[in-house]
């Protein structure tokens, strides 16, 4: 009793029996460096460089916001003159490079929970410190780049895992491996996280020098210190996904939507049939033939066939002339009228004359002869509408019984065709004389037609958008801690969200992957499987020929033991180094060890095969190390591996009976 008892009565004294306990940290929080479309809690950028832990998609966006909106998807419309028009996109020209809500959006899909992020800029912001090339590694004229968001991440003790979505959009590879490198050795400073590496690419690139192999780069400029490569581990392909893209329908162009007059001349061409002139101008002779070798009674009988036939012949005329109107007013307003109207002007006028001297003059000719046959009441004026004089049916038409095909208005009809397809031509020619080249905007077709701007917006969707896969590999990292235990390794585990890898890689092809006979770097694949899917199919660190440390399991579980055995053990700091604090200590971990055993996060038949705990004068102190106030706890443990490959061996047995 440390009190000095001088004032009789009763006093109590409560005596600790049982060692603490140690809290287990979590293991699995990874913080997210990289470039939001915002950073707000209460006021503009207040959350730039300010390490933020969140749990959900919608926290995400609450104060990071979206993804940038894509302004270079290829949209080709094929056939639009016909009625089911053909529509191929394609991946952007000219991607956005920053990637951090996409890979959130797999994060979380694929298990993932609590996380950091780390906003090093808006992507507004990046734009206005280099437009060329907006993600950046280190601090430019104020602006900041993801190493210091890996600067300021270190001040933070909770997060486990390290990941830069953007960091595939830095300017080289140079770059690119610096900042992992710059993780590593923060991870090894401060024992308590882990680096999920991506390669620069996942297919070959230049790298300015010369055509290079990603796994062969990242080999080659991640250092090969085996203190450092011991945390981190590296994943390879990227992944196809099935996300949608965010696009700007302003600013996403339409190809084969833009004028198009030749094909504005075809339809002219087309439309006016020249056949059927023939089959109507046929049936009017054949009919003033009939009324002419008729008798009185029998002609009269046919004046109703006529005036059908001539109303026909008006209809006819009438669709021509609204059709060719329909089309010049389609050539000339298929673009910017400022621009087409200077060349279109004295064109479209020399065709609406022609429309004025010709169909307008015959249509309206045709209809007073309409009116006289209705007035008509004998043989003889009905042939006499028909055929007396100039200003007749057939003087109106200028119809040639012995030839149809050259009466004058079939002349006439035949030869506007070659004139609408002339004029329409020389009016593209003006036009692209002018040098436009606009296209159309998806947002300017939805009011013209919905159906196709729906048909575009539903190819779009069909597009994959590929990622980086390290943060899709934190969510399941995730996922494993909280189903089986950190000690399982996150490997043979299936995606959520994920068409393919994007790039296939065969059994052969894992083989230079998984082991590195020189360095020892490991690259873990990510396959598909038929049946089966795509999986995660390695487990190893960087450091994949060291036994200690060559799998991704022992070295997380590792940190979460220290870490918790370090958080537990700080209030023993400045106690008396004797043996209550010793056993006190010694029995706290044990304690906390056995639990794990039990777990079956630990290999032996029993506690002492699986782990042990010392601490204490001649066993792991000198009187010298008390002395000058060092208590050495010494842990060893035989955490469980994982089953890498399997061999099953057959052979022939004889029988016995």
């Amino acid at each position: 009793m440390a009190t000095v008892l001088k004032t009789p009565g009763v006093y109590i004294e409560e005596i600790p029996k049982l060692p603490p306990s140690i809290a287990q940290v979590e293991t699995a929080i990874p913080a997210f460096i990289g470039y939001t479309e915002k950073a707000k809690k209460k006021i503009d950028d207040d959350l730039v460089m300010e390490p933020l832990r969140l749990s959900s998609l919608k926290e995400y966006q609450t104060y990071f916001g979206y993804s940038e909106k894509e302004t270079s998807i290829g949209v080709q419309v094929l056939n639009a003159d016909l009625p089911n028009e053909e529509v191929i996109v394609t991946q952007p020209s000219n991607p956005s490079p920053f990637k951090m809500y996409y890979n959130m959006q797999m994060y979380f899909a694929n298990g993932g929970g609590p996380c950091f992020i780390v906003s090093v800029g808006t992507y507004a912001s990046a734009r206005t410190n280099n437009s060329v090339a907006p993600v950046i590694l280190n601090e430019q004229a104020g602006f900041m780049g993801l190493n210091d968001g890996l600067n300021a991440i270190a001040l933070k003790d909770e997060p486990t895992l390290l990941v830069f979505p953007d960091a595939s959009a830095l300017t080289d590879d140079a770059e690119f491996y610096g900042l992992y490198n710059s993780a590593l050795t923060q991870c090894n400073k401060l024992q308590d996280r882990f680096t999920l590496l991506d390669t620069y690419s996942d297919k070959e690139y230049n790298n300015g020098v010369a055509d290079v192999d990603p796994v062969e780069e990242i080999r080659s400029n991640i250092s090969p210190e085996k203190d450092m490569l011991k945390y981190g581990a590296t994943y390879y392909p990227y992944l196809e996904t099935t996300l949608d893209y965010a696009y700007s329908e302003g600013e996403t162009e339409v190809n084969g939507l833009n004028i198009s007059l030749s094909a504005t001349a075809q339809k002219v061409v087309d439309g006016i049939d020249l056949l059927e002139l023939e089959t109507l101008l046929t049936a009017i002779v054949d009919t003033k033939l009939e009324i002419e070798a008729a008798s009185e009674s029998d002609a009269l009988l046919s004046k109703n066939t006529i005036i059908n036939q001539v109303n026909a012949l008006i209809g006819y005329l009438e669709s021509n002339k609204n059709s060719i109107n329909n089309l010049i007013e389609e050539a000339t307003e298929s673009e910017e009228p400022t621009l087409v109207e200077p060349a279109a002007t004295s064109l479209v006028a020399n065709m609406t004359t022609w429309m004025d001297a010709n169909l307008e003059q015959i249509i309206a000719d045709l209809y007073g002869k309409l009116y006289k046959l209705n007035q008509d009441d004998t043989k003889a004026k009905l042939v006499g509408t028909l055929t007396t004089n100039a200003t007749n049916i057939y003087g109106v038409l200028g119809i040639n019984e012995g030839t149809i095909t050259d009466s004058t208005i079939h002349d006439s009809l035949e030869a506007q065709k070659t004139t609408a397809t002339n004029e329409l031509f020389d009016l593209k020619a003006a036009i692209d004389a002018l040098g436009i080249t606009t296209l159309p905007k998806l947002s300017d077709i939805k009011a013209t037609n919905n159906a196709l701007y729906n048909q575009i917006k539903s190819e779009i969707s069909r597009l994959n958008v590929t990622l980086t896969p390290s943060s899709t590999i934190a969510g399941i990292y995730a996922r494993v801690d909280g189903s089986r235990g950190v000690w399982k390794a996150p490997a043979n585990v299936g995606f959520n969200y994920v068409v393919k890898p994007s790039v296939f890689v065969s059994h052969e092809d894992q083989m230079g992957l998984n082991v590195d006979t020189l360095a020892g770097k490991s690259i873990n694949a990510i396959r598909s499987f038929t049946g089966r899917g795509t999986v995660v199919w390695g487990a190893r660190t960087l450091a994949g020929n060291d036994n200690e440390w060559r799998y991704v399991s022992v070295r997380r579980f590792f940190n979460m033991v220290e870490q918790s055995c370090k958080n537990a053990t700080e209030p023993f700091v400045f106690e008396p180094n004797d043996a209550n604090t010793w056993l006190k200590v010694q029995t706290m971990i044990e304690n906390y060890l056995t639990n794990l055993w039990r777990e079956g996060a630990l290999q032996g038949e029993k506690p002492e095969h699986a782990f042990y705990v010392a601490v204490g004068l001649g066993k792991t102190m000198s009187a010298l190390d008390i002395l000058e106030g060092r208590m050495i706890v010494e842990i060893g443990m035989a955490v469980v591996r994982p089953a890498e490959f399997i061999i099953l061996e057959f052979s022939h047995k004889l029988a016995e009976s």
